[in-house]
């Protein structure tokens, strides 16, 4: 007998891949959810993304399931008191492509400091005149990268090393590669956002960041800041973003993620304010890094089908 296996969030590009590993899968294109529940209800091993609902009240509809896999580095999505409590074992994917979201985060911090998207905008509409457009360079200029793991101590090395800017780094458990660095250093949270131009987040979302950007810590920004998030969401407090965006706080906000991704509605203010940049949540999604998610969450599914120690089972499970 094949075990029960459900992909979600899959596109059709990826389906071949899955059926060559396990011809008897069973693949949806939507995130896992109440919705399609009914579905899924042999699901012995599910494996997902990060908009796939695995909450408690979910999973304990799937009586046969015996293994979770997220293909994310994040896990802020799964229910991990629920999983240890019934003793099912989930698996992440906790290096996929670091520099592919560094290089997101430069990106967006380029658009938003070169205007090239009013650019684009202009030069669509037969007008190429560069007034107004005149950017600031990134050479010289303050970056605040707040967490240093994997994906921040890659921005603290482009920034430094790549756009000679100086970089400011605040995380409780500092990085050593950050010393290798010339320019950049820690520096308390405080300190951080009053020097910092530009701010980068990339923090886990955890209870001690939830709204870690806030009013209060806003108030502390430089007026004229530009604040990237390629992390999660919910380390802003929307509410208190949009009122400073509109109050003229930042030169620019540039997002790849949302506090309210599964429901855009709440979020509807901030999509639509002038000086805003958001894509949506494509910081991680290359080739490269699309084919080692999938590769990386294969094995642990294997792994575990073999009755061996997952490598990349989350801690504490």
């Amino acid at each position: 007998m094949h075990p029960k296996i459900y992909f979600f969030e899959t596109e059709k590009s990826d389906r071949k891949k899955i059926f060559e590993k396990y011809p008897h899968a069973k693949i949806f294109a939507e995130p896992f959810s109440k919705k399609i529940l009914k579905k899924c209800l042999d699901a012995e091993i599910v494996c997902g993304m990060v908009h796939s609902n695995f909450s408690s009240e979910l999973l304990s509809k799937l009586p046969k399931l015996k293994l979770l896999v997220t293909r994310t580095a994040g896990y802020d999505h799964l229910d991990l008191k629920f999983l240890d409590q019934q003793k099912i074992p989930a698996a992440f994917v906790p290096e996929y492509g670091s520099h592919a979201i560094a290089e997101h985060v430069f990106a967006l911090l380029l658009s938003s400091c070169r205007n090239i998207l009013e650019g684009e905008e202009r030069t669509a509409h037969d007008n190429f005149s560069w007034c107004g457009l005149r950017g600031v360079t990134l050479k010289g200029k303050t970056l605040g990268v707040i967490g240093t793991g994997r994906i921040g101590a890659q921005v603290c090395r482009i920034g430094s090393e790549g756009f000679l800017m100086n970089v400011l780094a605040f995380d409780k458990f500092k990085n050593p590669e950050l010393k290798k660095l010339k320019s950049s250093k820690y520096t308390s949270l405080e300190n951080l956002l009053k020097k910092s131009d530009f701010i980068s987040l990339h923090l886990p979302l955890l209870p001690e960041t939830h709204h870690l950007i806030n009013g209060k810590t806003i108030a502390q920004m430089k007026k004229g800041v530009v604040l990237i998030n390629t992390a999660r969401g919910g380390l802003i407090n929307t509410r208190a973003l949009v009122s400073a965006i509109k109050t003229g706080k930042f030169c620019r906000v540039a997002l790849d993620v949302v506090e309210h991704e599964n429901n855009l509605r709440e979020d509807r203010e901030l999509l639509h304010l002038p000086h805003v940049v958001i894509t949506p949540h494509i910081a991680f999604y290359t080739e490269e890094t699309n084919e080692k998610m999938y590769t990386e969450a294969f094995r642990s599914i294997d792994e575990f089908m073999k009755n061996k120690k997952i490598t990349h089972q989350i801690h504490g499970l």
